[in-house]
């Protein structure tokens, strides 16, 4: 359901309010309302805390119900049961109260029952911006504001940093905003949204992305409920020059919303919400540390100027270190460029007893231990003279030096220009203490954290849907006409395709008698035979395919499939389809679902058995799709299965995203082999589609 929109002034009552009141206060100790207030006073909130409810022994003003208020409240906490919640937002609202958070459980999360006290829940907030239910509320370090029972906050805080923090569980919400905290990023605001009644991460993240403070925004997901809204919070931080990290668990197993083809097979949660974040700019952390770095280097990303043309200098007393160090950032796009003539002089004069070269990589060699004051004057040498967007030293091992070696990391702080280090295979402990995001253990590492902290790919565009083309309207009503119980099998199927120009194998389809067979040419005489019926899908499991049959030996093929699928009782066992063997050296698959939650999405990756192999790539594209987005996915496919005709392959995912988006009732599809021919040309050989 999307989230009524709200406007800034609104949010801000939430983040910054001036009056709070506490519904569900009690002078028994430990109770949610007593530890709420004891965390704002904690947590230096000085504006006014009220008692809402049924008077009773508490050290804070109170009024028995919102109509005794001299002036409407900024914030409401609530902290009672949930019919009384509910009673309670409503009273609130009619009050004018500016905002809700809900700690109380017992909604959605409880079953039918409570997922009806939450609809009246949500009806009583109507405009106001709330919180929760089933949550445990809200930090605005920069409000002053700790409007939640947890002790975790109860912890010295660092000053209030770039990042702002959104979660659908209050618990992990808390071990990351912890993680980050040890690798000194702070965190500005913390929202546990819980059951999302009626604000989601999205729409409490679009307000926090506004604010100026925030140039980090990181989410963790257990539910996407609107991906759409998710989306364009992606495309909206983008446009603002900052970031959205999000930490996703409870996928779902692939396949469940299956009917039959290989497409729905793989077309999991996990696949698809991939690739609304690709297709949105969003980065994807694959668990909680490396969430953790990613938000980090994204913290650091205005330190860090290494983007996709860095200008970069390495630094190294290892030649074959510093040799991986500037082939891994190249990979990565960075230009490790070579050093100008009088610089290198100026390095050679240094006087680095062992110096090994002054072009980029420099390599001070082995014995650069005697020469700390030499190094240090190096790294300001090249701050000041490199015209560089970033330097990176690379150390290894030195178990002689940690002194020497901690002296630089923290020197390197100084410098105008961005400066990293490579300390591999270091003393336990040795790098304890420094400036987190300084230095990395590995090449690996620091090459991770600087690909986040750049920007990465841009959100791709999307397409815009104009009318149908003749031929995908024509094609649609083909497959209709060819249903069988909502299934249109390769018969029916491939004669679309045909209209819509993309390359299919010759195909003829015959009776199981063989009479009206008329065999297509095939170059090595050589054809593939199959069963064609909605009851056999998954034909070749069944046996009701052969392949490499020579042309005088189709005829009994033919007939003994046949034999075969009637005995397994499949409907339409006597019609079949005869090709031509497709001489080819790769395979792949293409298809399509029309996903309840995401929509309309292309699938592309390899095709034959390898369909549904768990280790094969898949990429998906939600659509409409741009072209651009599109060749991408194409050239994706051709890194799995070999050398492919990007162009033609773009061309046929091109055709079936418009099929998709203008035949409503097309759910399913699968080409599925596109056969890579000689000179790189895909080829289909399988069609099936499946209708609404």
């Amino acid at each position: 359901m999307r989230m009524q929109e709200k406007s800034t002034a609104a949010f801000d009552r939430l983040f910054f309010p001036r009056r709070i009141g506490i519904l569900g206060m009690s002078s028994r100790p430990a109770t949610w309302g007593r530890l709420t207030v004891e965390r704002l006073r904690a947590g230096g909130f000085d504006g006014e805390i009220i008692a809402v409810g049924p008077r009773s022994k508490v050290e804070i003003p109170s009024v028995a119900d919102f109509g005794e208020l001299d002036a409407p409240l900024d914030l409401l906490v609530v902290a009672v049961p949930p019919k009384a919640a509910v009673e309670g937002v409503a009273r609130a609202r009619a009050a004018g109260t500016g905002a809700v958070i809900v700690l109380s459980a017992g909604f959605a999360e409880t079953g039918p029952e409570g997922t009806e006290l939450q609809e009246q829940l949500r009806a009583a907030a109507g405009d106001m911006p709330l919180v929760g239910p089933n949550c445990v509320g809200l930090v605005s370090r920069p409000g002053s504001l700790h409007a939640s029972p947890t002790h975790y906050f109860d912890r010295p805080a660092p000053a209030p940093g770039p990042v702002a923090i959104v979660t659908q569980s209050g618990g992990m919400g808390i071990v990351l905003a912890e993680l980050l905290e040890q690798r000194g990023v702070s965190y500005s605001y913390y929202v546990s949204a819980g059951n999302e009644a009626c604000d989601d991460v999205s729409s409490l993240g679009r307000y926090l992305l506004g604010r100026p403070d925030v140039r980090v925004l990181c989410l963790y997901l257990e539910a996407v409920r609107d991906p759409a809204a998710l989306a364009q919070l992606g495309r909206s931080a983008r446009a603002m020059g900052k970031q959205v990290v999000v930490l996703k668990t409870g996928v779902s197993e692939a396949g469940k919303r299956a009917a039959f083809s290989h497409t729905a097979a793989v077309a999991g949660d996990a696949l698809l919400f991939s690739a609304l974040c690709r297709q949105a700019g969003i980065l994807v952390a694959q668990d909680d540390e490396d969430f953790a770095e990613t938000v980090l280097a994204c913290a650091q990303a205005e330190e860090v100027r290494a983007r996709s043309a860095g200008r970069t200098v390495v630094v190294t007393m290892s030649g074959g270190g510093g040799a991986l160090l500037a082939d891994r950032l190249s990979v990565g796009g960075a230009d490790v460029f070579e050093l100008p003539g009088h610089l290198s002089e100026r390095i050679g004069a240094l006087g680095f007893p062992g110096l090994a070269g002054a072009g980029n990589p420099v390599d001070v060699g082995a014995q650069w231990k005697d020469s700390v004051q030499e190094f240090t004057a190096l790294l300001h040498l090249l701050d000041k003279e490199a015209d560089a967007d970033l330097i990176v030293v690379y150390f290894a091992i030195a178990d002689s030096a940690v002194d020497s070696v901690r002296l630089l990391a923290d020197e390197m702080t100084r410098l105008r220009t961005p400066a990293r280090m490579v300390w591999a295979a270091a003393p336990p402990g040795a790098a304890d203490g420094l400036l987190p995001g300084t230095v990395w253990p590995s090449v690996a590492a620091l090459t991770r954290h600087l690909a986040a902290a750049g920007t990465g790919a841009a959100p791709e565009a999307a397409a815009a849907v104009g009318d149908a083309p003749a031929a995908v309207s024509d094609a649609g009503a083909l497959l209709r006409a060819g249903a069988v119980a909502a299934v249109v099998t390769e018969a029916a199927g491939h004669p679309a395709l045909g209209l819509l120009g993309v390359p299919y194998a010759r195909t003829a389809v015959c009776s199981d008698a063989a009479d009206d067979l008329v065999l297509p040419d095939a170059p090595d005489d050589r054809y593939v035979v199959k069963v064609d019926s909605p009851d056999a899908v998954h034909r070749a499991k069944l046996g009701l395919v052969r392949v490499g049959v020579p042309a005088a030996e189709v005829p009994d093929v033919v007939r003994e499939l046949a034999a075969l699928a009637e005995r397994q009782g499949v409907r339409t066992a006597r019609r079949l389809v005869v090709q031509p063997l497709v001489p080819h050296s790769g395979q792949v698959a293409v298809g399509a679902v029309r996903d309840e939650l995401y929509g309309p999405a292309l699938l592309v990756g390899a095709g034959g058995d390898r369909a549904e192999a768990a280790d094969a790539a898949h990429t998906a594209v939600l659509l409409p799709a741009s072209r651009d987005a599109l060749r991408a996915a194409a050239t994706r496919v051709a890194h799995e299965v070999g050398p492919v005709d990007e162009e033609a392959l773009t061309n046929v995912l091109v055709t079936v995203a418009e099929l998709v988006l203008h035949t409503a009732d097309l759910r399913e599809l699968d080409i599925n082999p596109l056969l890579v021919t000689a000179d790189g040309t895909p080829v289909a050989v399988d069609c099936l589609f499946g209708l609404a």
